[in-house]
């Protein structure tokens, strides 16, 4: 049975167990996990289990403006109710709602928030005997260079062709924010795609100027399902390479290597992983890129 609004903010109050009201079933996951973090007792809720909306951003908006009058009734009432929703492409249309109780977030969706050099660091140390002091300045830079210089340059023109299509509705895109990652990414299509979107490029990065977006603003226009398949991807291959980098002292090479006993070195995958074991960890990290999250959350009843 669905809730009604009214029930459902009056029952918070009564309870004093403020509610936290996100876009779907993916999410309720990780937020529990920030209340957590953020020592508060909280409900999360899918909008779509709220009688009269819908799944997704939209039905979080309608929502936290419908509620806007029980919530100014009294100052108190505002610390029960806290819509979240992405941030995705409606920052470039001009289209944020400027409401008290709704938080947006700064990436494009939280699975970005993962995709982060303090990832790196514990997912490496985490899937290799490597510690976090092997991996120094020259050995991150090494590592996100390869990143960025391949896979995320790619991915930056793929997000920017789906942006102007949400954007523009007279542009004709090669992709839009509704494909799947294995769709986009695949062998069969990605290079396909990746040749068709560079054929744009011009025209990408003066729609790119326009809107002052640079590569630094990845995490705000890639989908976050695609940042993080694309990095998950990268990072499960790179583990696999990084005994040979520390024999060729491309990175900070370990005391094993130094000896030559090379089928000792820390750099050497614990197994044989797989992307899907690779996603599992990286998305089990939970670092300071959420921590403003926490603090919104922390400010609940």
């Amino acid at each position: 049975m669905k809730h009604d609004f009214e029930e459902l903010i009056t029952e918070a109050i009564m309870s004093e167990t403020p509610v936290i009201v996100v876009e779907g079933r993916n999410d309720i996951q990780i937020y529990n996990y920030l209340v957590n973090q953020s020592e508060k007792n909280c409900w999360v809720e899918a909008v779509e289990n709220i009688e009269g909306y819908t799944e997704g951003s939209g039905g979080v908006i309608d929502f936290i403006t419908d509620v806007q009058g029980k919530l100014e009734e009294r100052e108190e009432n505002k610390k029960y109710i806290l819509g979240i929703v992405d941030r995705d492409a409606r920052y470039y249309r001009g289209e944020i709602p400027n409401l008290e109780s709704l938080l947006i977030l700064e990436y494009y969706s939280i699975e970005s928030h993962f995709v982060s050099t303090n990832n790196l660091r514990k997912t490496i140390c985490h899937l290799t005997d490597a510690h976090e002091r092997l991996l120094d300045h020259r050995t991150i830079s090494y590592i996100e260079s390869k990143l960025h210089n391949n896979e995320f340059d790619n991915l930056y023109y793929i997000a920017l062709d789906a942006l102007k299509v949400a954007c523009d509705e007279q542009y004709i895109g090669i992709v839009s924010y509704g494909l799947e990652a294995g769709n986009i990414f695949s062998k069969e299509r990605g290079k396909d795609i990746i040749r068709e979107i560079f054929k744009r490029k011009s025209q990408l990065e003066a729609f790119a100027e326009e809107h002052e977006i640079t590569i630094g603003d990845l995490r705000k226009i890639a989908k976050g399902k695609w940042i993080l398949y694309v990095y998950t991807n990268f990072l499960t291959h790179l583990i696999k390479e990084l005994h040979i980098a520390c024999d060729n002292d491309l990175i900070n090479k370990c005391n094993f290597c130094k000896t030559k006993v090379l089928n000792k070195c820390l750099w050497k995958t614990k197994n044989n992983y797989q992307i899907g074991h690779v996603h599992g960890v990286v998305s089990s990290i939970v670092d300071g890129e959420f921590d403003y999250i926490c603090n919104r959350i922390k400010l609940l009843a």
